[in-house]
């Protein structure tokens, strides 16, 4: 069976989190920056929304194609 999308984000974090050492910030948020890039933009998707507890990661995406185009418009 396929690990969920969200798995694969809130367990990123998880294991970033005990690694990085932030410069500007939170280890948090520079953890979801790292995870963002590596697990959502590779398919070409950004986040809107997620949460990690409870042992049910939620995460809400988007395309990024919408993303640009709502910046272009202004």
């Amino acid at each position: 069976m396929h690990e969920s999308q969200g798995h694969k984000f809130c367990g990123c974090i998880k294991k970033v989190r005990r690694t990085i050492k932030p410069t500007r910030g939170t280890k948090t948020q520079a953890a979801i920056a790292v995870c963002v890039k590596s697990v959502l933009q590779r398919r070409n998707r950004t986040i809107k929304k997620f949460t990690c507890k409870n042992g049910k990661p939620n995460v809400q995406t988007q395309s990024l194609l919408a993303v640009k185009t709502r910046a272009k418009r202004g």
